[in-house]
Formats: structure tokens, C-alpha cells, sequence
């Protein structure tokens, strides 16, 4: 049966927009707005990202995620069953063809769809998506990344970034159908801006108040890397190379090593887009603004939001000025490789006892560090004084 009040909004992303923080609160304060009228279904916190590979398993498949077949079906029955508002959020959907979406939207016919698209400025957002490409097990250095960005061929590293971050595309893709003030353009805030807005802003067009839900809640599964610690990580991915399934290399590589050790080292995790780039990126972020202006697309936010401000005072002229040094590298290397040396001698390597499989991932990932901490005479000298330390306390 189908109530008139009946709705589903449609979260596609973009990746790298603010997405993971709105799921974990929508997810931690699922109650309170259930008693709201609002559901925000499944069984756990990943419930809806496994749905969204069900859409998309040709991309995805190979991910090899368990509770993937079915998921969609059964959380589109969810909100079928569901009298009031449902939310389903998940920017794996952003690069859906056409014929993908369309049968999203014909499997939700029974409600009236909004599709909700957060989006923030490509000068920000640039960086932060070839970090999290690092994170993600790829090899493409940042000099490289923005120039296939910039070139006016599509190659295989661009043609995957502006799947998902080529803004108007995704709104035409996923818009195609509804009345343009069901399709909400959220817009991410300036830097410096109090962390609740996105999420009041994102909460008003679900009809909640953000305000009144509380936004200090654990974030498990975002963290940013500065600089050298992502070119590190880059590097250690070329020399673990295809050797881990994704899922050993998700918990291994991504969640104990780039979360746990290089995360924690502190320091600068800005990592700016470069002066050189950023006339060709706000000609891109021009054309959007224009493009969601001439579809009278529902703005929650400013459409200025969107336009890079001018490069602060000491940004690098360009990505090669970036690239961290060899002594650079080799510093944040010895840092882990003595944090993961100190860890095989605690009580837990790992957060739960590892398989052989995972045993031989993490010797995999240390000789990665060792083989990165022998070019430096320095770095031998490190990992000899803590050598004849555990030596020492051993006697």
C-alpha cells in the first residue's frame, strides 16, 4: 500500500563531500528520527553502501563484499514498508549510467524520489579525492593525477574521477524525470566554517532539525593523511602491488596501517591544490555553477560555495613542488616501521587475532617499510639503536 506521505530520498554523493560524516550521524541518531518520521534502514552502518554495489556490480563485484546479492531488494522493501520519510545514502551511486539510474528510480516508484547530491569546491576537493585514491590501494602519484585531470583527453585515471565528481553529469543522470526542485544540491561550506552546518543544511531538506540532534559523535571511518604520508602510502601500494585481495588490503593497508600509524602521526593533513592548477579549476567550477543555476535545481547553501577561493600565501607553485623528498619519506617510514616493530611485541598485532593469510599481508606491508628504510644510512642507524634496546631489556 502506498501513503501519500510516502518519500525516499536519494543521497548519490559526491564522494568526498562530507558523506561519510552525514551516514555515521544519520546512522547514530536512527531512532530519533525514525520517531520523526524518517528511516534510515539496515541491519548495520554498511547495510546501505552493500545495496549500492548490488546496483552497480559490474564496478564493484570484484570488491567480493559479503550480503552484497539481495541487499538492494531488501532495502527497497524497507521503504515500501515505511508509511513515512526513508533516506537512502551511498555515493557509490554518483557514477550510475542512465539505465542504472533509471532503475533505481523505477524500483522506487512507489514513493515520491528526491535525490539529494552534496558537493563542495574542486580546489579542495581535488586533493582529498587523489588521497583517498591512495587509500583505496592506487599508484598514481599527485603531479600525474592533475595532469590527466587538466589534459584534454580522457584517459583511464580522469575518466574515473569525473565519473564521480563531474557534478552536472550526475545530476542530468539522476535527475532525469523528476521535477528539478526534487533534485537538492547541498553545498559543503567554506574552510573555516563550523562543522555542523553541512549536516543542519543536509537535514533540512530531509524536513529535520539538525540543530537538535547532536553532531559530536564518533567518526570510525574518515581520516586524512598529510602530504608525505600519502606518497608513502603510494609508494608502499606499488610495492605490495596486486598480492592482497581487497579485503585483506582494506583491513591490513587502509584501516590498521594508513588509519592507525600514519593518521596518528599528527601533523599537517591539508594538502593544497597547487597555484599553477587553479585557473583551469575554477573555469570547471564556473561551468557548474552555471549548469545547476540553468536547472533550477532546489540549492541548500550557496552556489559561491562552490568557487575556489584564491590560493593562500605559501601555497606550492606546482604538484612536483609537492612531492615530499626522500629524507622526508624515509622519516615518516622509520616512524611506522618503529610503531609496527613495538606492536609485535604487545599483546595485539592486530585488533583480532590474524589467519595465516592476514599474518603474511602484514610481513608483506614490513618488507615494503624495510626495503624503504635500507636506502638510508640514517634510517639503518634508527632501527639499530632500537635493535640493541629490545636487545638490552631482553637480557
Amino acid at each position: 500500500m502506498t501513503f501519500r506521505c510516502q518519500r525516499v530520498y536519494l543521497h548519490v554523493g559526491l564522494p568526498k563531500t562530507g558523506t561519510t560524516s552525514l551516514q555515521e550521524l544519520l546512522w547514530h541518531h536512527r531512532e530519533g528520527i525514525a520517531a520523526a518520521g524518517v528511516q534510515y534502514a539496515g541491519p548495520d552502518a554498511a547495510a546501505q553502501h552493500r545495496a549500492a554495489m548490488d546496483v552497480h556490480r559490474g564496478r564493484y563485484g570484484h570488491w567480493g563484499e559479503e550480503g552484497t546479492a539481495g541487499s538492494w531488494g531488501w532495502l527497497v522493501e524497507q521503504a515500501r514498508a515505511w508509511s513515512g520519510t526513508s533516506v537512502i545514502s551511498s555515493e557509490l551511486l554518483a557514477p550510475a549510467s542512465p539505465e542504472e539510474a533509471a532503475r533505481v528510480l523505477a524500483d522506487l516508484d512507489f514513493a515520491e524520489v528526491h535525490v539529494v547530491c552534496t558537493t563542495r569546491d574542486l580546489a579542495r576537493q581535488i586533493p582529498s579525492v587523489w588521497q583517498e585514491n591512495v587509500k583505496t590501494r592506487q599508484e598514481t602519484s599527485f603531479p600525474r593525477f592533475l595532469a590527466a585531470l587538466h589534459a584534454p583527453e580522457l584517459d583511464e585515471i580522469s575518466r574515473l574521477f569525473w565519473d564521480f565528481q563531474d557534478l552536472p553529469r550526475v545530476l542530468r543522470t539522476w535527475g532525469a524525470g523528476l521535477p528539478p526542485e526534487r533534485v537538492h544540491v547541498v553545498t559543503v561550506p567554506p574552510r573555516g566554517t563550523p562543522g555542523d552546518v553541512l549536516w543542519q543544511r543536509f537535514a533540512s531538506v530531509l524536513g529535520l532539525d539538525g540543530a537538535a540532534l547532536r553532531t559530536a559523535v564518533p567518526h570510525y571511518n574518515n581520516f586524512s593523511l598529510g602530504m608525505a604520508e600519502t606518497e608513502l602510502l603510494r609508494r608502499v601500494n606499488a610495492a605490495v602491488g596486486d598480492d592482497l585481495p581487497w579485503l585483506q588490503y582494506a583491513d591490513v593497508v587502509k584501516d590498521e596501517f594508513a588509519a592507525r600509524i600514519l593518521a596518528a602521526r599528527g601533523g599537517s593533513t591539508h594538502i593544497a591544490l597547487p597555484a599553477k592548477d587553479y585557473s583551469w579549476v575554477r573555469d570547471a567550477a564556473q561551468r557548474f555553477v552555471d549548469e545547476i543555476a540553468a536547472g533550477g535545481y532546489h540549492v541548500v547553501g550557496e552556489l559561491t560555495d562552490l568557487l575556489p577561493a584564491e590560493p593562500r600565501p605559501g601555497t606550492a607553485g606546482s604538484a612536483e613542488e609537492l612531492v615530499p623528498t626522500d629524507g622526508e619519506l624515509l622519516a615518516v617510514a622509520v616512524d611506522a616501521l618503529a610503531v609496527l616493530l613495538r606492536r609485535e611485541q604487545g599483546p595485539q598485532v592486530m585488533r583480532v587475532p590474524a589467519p595465516r593469510t592476514r599474518q603474511e599481508s602484514v610481513r608483506a606491508l614490513r618488507r615494503a617499510l624495510l626495503q624503504l628504510s635500507e636506502q638510508s644510512p640514517s634510517a639503518m642507524n634508527a632501527r639499530r639503536i632500537y635493535w640493541r634496546a629490545k636487545a638490552r631489556l631482553r637480557r
